[in-house]
């Protein structure tokens, strides 16, 4: 990696919150790609397509997907960011139902927007699909998404290969969250254009080298 890549002509939909969507979005945008954000705010102005979505609406998906389809004419990234807003403390001091509505949103949503992504487009042209994980940190909810997130990650991309690939980037835990924004950009827009080693797996941590990722343990 540490290359420039290039996203010209393709389109990107960018799922999810979190301190990264703004870098995210404008890396992608600066890359050539035609960009389509749900559920994050969009600067007035700005090229990007953005679409209103809730976590909470089980048909907020589909709905997305086929507006960017329709709208755009095709589909070739989806990029989720994840756990932009970590649960923090003790599991057991934890109220169950945010534990639900954090899985819901972190766990249910982008795997909905996968499966719609793959039916709509990707199972006929291909593509890509990169999990991020929005925020640095620890703590009980937080470490039983990712332990979902990894499990979910490795089963979609043994299922979609090799028409579509299927990462996740985890920061590492030793990494502060101004570092994690330096490194992220660049490391996406890569897994975007070039296909990795299949033995590097699909789940990468992204380390404090700012344009390294290395496979999860």
């Amino acid at each position: 990696m540490g290359h420039i890549s290039t996203l010209t002509g393709r389109v990107v939909l960018v799922t999810g919150e979190g301190e990264p969507a703004p870098a995210v979005t404008a890396s992608l945008v600066a890359r050539g790609a035609r960009v389509a954000v749900a559920g994050a705010p969009v600067p007035r102005g700005s090229s990007v397509l953005a679409l209103p979505f809730t976590p909470s609406d089980a048909a907020g998906p589909g709905r997305v997907v086929d507006t960017v389809v329709e709208r755009l004419g095709r589909l070739d990234h989806v990029v989720n960011l994840v756990a932009g807003r970590p649960r923090t403390g003790p599991l057991m001091e934890l109220d169950p139902l945010d534990l639900r509505e954090t899985f819901q949103r972190d766990l249910v949503m982008p795997l909905s927007f996968v499966q719609r992504a793959y039916r709509r487009w990707m199972a006929a042209h291909g593509g890509s699909v990169v999990n991020v994980v929005a925020a640095t940190g620890r703590g009980g909810a937080r470490d039983a998404t990712l332990a979902g997130l990894t499990e979910l990650t490795e089963s979609l991309a043994a299922e979609l290969a090799p028409r579509v690939d299927v990462h996740t980037l985890i920061p590492s835990p030793s990494l502060d969250a101004a570092a994690h924004l330096v490194g992220l950009a660049e490391v996406l827009c890569d897994l975007l254009t070039h296909r990795m080693d299949p033995a590097q797996g699909p789940v990468l941590v992204l380390s404090a080298e700012p344009d390294c990722a290395s496979r999860a343990a």
